[in-house]
């Protein structure tokens, strides 16, 4: 059996065909990538070796016709994305779907009971379906830290499109010494082929890793609307300001370990916010993944050297 990392096609999603006619080219969100890399580190912390790792595209999940393989379920599902084949052996950390898609697949996904979810609201709607669930954040948050603080100060603005676009009502409430060295990026990626094919979400999945490393590598405070800007920012222990147009329950975790600030708040920015403590989520994230492979007869041979925490080795087939 292999062990497989979701990556994202984008086929089903209507929108993007529609971009894709119209235009010649559609944009991505690359956070979806950023839990590609997460899974990919917590593997190596866990010493499965790169060659018995393989890419299982969620957007076409339900055909999957490859070889057996034991799959982290740690991303937002869709309708079209159930039921798994029995190829597939879902590990169920860091999972997220909307209320209706739970409502038509609850019985089976109560056949894999007790649920991790990435935040309350989806461990709320499977328990009111009598499933058992959890919340244990995003894998993302299992990213190992930084080594090292960046020897100047520089402010990264993260944003992305729609509900993710960076308020503009927020800049004026930023401290001016923060414009002296403020960068903006965005977290999205323009492409010009729908769906996605493999070369696709292997370059997808690059772009993201040279984001994550530019975070990593120069950011001493990123301030970001973005779920998954933050969580590997969070992870590698640089400072975040996660500030919102509106509201959204997948935050609902993060809200237990920082602020998310919406309009009504702007005026309460701490703007030197110190790096979050996640060590023991990430610590229990990565026991998460080590007690699901477990559980089938998956544990992974102890590497012969220790994984390095640095950024370098945790992303490097990325």
């Amino acid at each position: 059996m292999k062990y497989g990392v979701l990556t994202f096609s984008y086929a089903n999603f209507a929108g993007f065909a529609r971009a894709m006619k119209r235009n010649g080219v559609y944009s991505i969100n690359l956070g979806d990538f950023m839990q590609t890399l997460a899974t990919r580190s917590v593997y190596r912390r866990l010493g499965v070796a790169d060659a018995d790792v393989i890419a299982v595209d969620r957007d076409t999940i339900a055909g999957y016709s490859g070889p057996p393989v034991v799959l982290p379920m740690n991303g937002c599902f869709y309708d079209w994305c159930f039921p798994l084949p029995e190829t597939i052996t879902p590990l169920f950390v860091g999972f997220q779907a909307r209320a209706g898609v739970i409502d038509r697949f609850h019985e089976y996904l109560a056949r894999f009971q007790p649920i991790g979810c990435r935040d309350a609201a989806t461990a709320r709607a499977l328990r009111s379906h009598g499933v058992q669930a959890y919340v244990t954040g995003c894998l993302t948050l299992a990213l190992p830290p930084r080594e090292a603080q960046p020897e100047e100060r520089k402010t990264l603005v993260v944003y992305g499109a729609k509900a993710g676009r960076l308020p503009s009502e927020l800049l004026p409430f930023a401290p001016r010494e923060l414009f002296a060295d403020l960068g903006f990026v965005s977290q999205r990626k323009h492409v010009h082929r729908f769906p996605l094919d493999e070369a696709g979400r292997a370059d997808a999945e690059r772009h993201a890793a040279h984001l994550l490393r530019t975070y990593r590598k120069s950011a001493s405070l990123v301030i970001t609307p973005l779920h998954h800007a933050a969580t590997p920012c969070i992870a590698s222990g640089v400072p975040v300001v996660i500030a919102r147009a509106i509201d959204d329950s997948r935050f609902s975790f993060l809200r237990s370990l920082l602020p998310v600030y919406l309009p009504e708040d702007f005026g309460r920015i701490d703007w030197s916010p110190r790096p979050v403590d996640v060590e023991p989520v990430r610590a229990r994230l990565i026991e998460e993944v080590r007690r699901g492979l477990n559980r089938i007869g998956m544990t992974p041979a102890p590497p012969a050297q220790p994984i390095p925490e640095s950024g370098s080795a945790a992303l490097r087939s990325a």
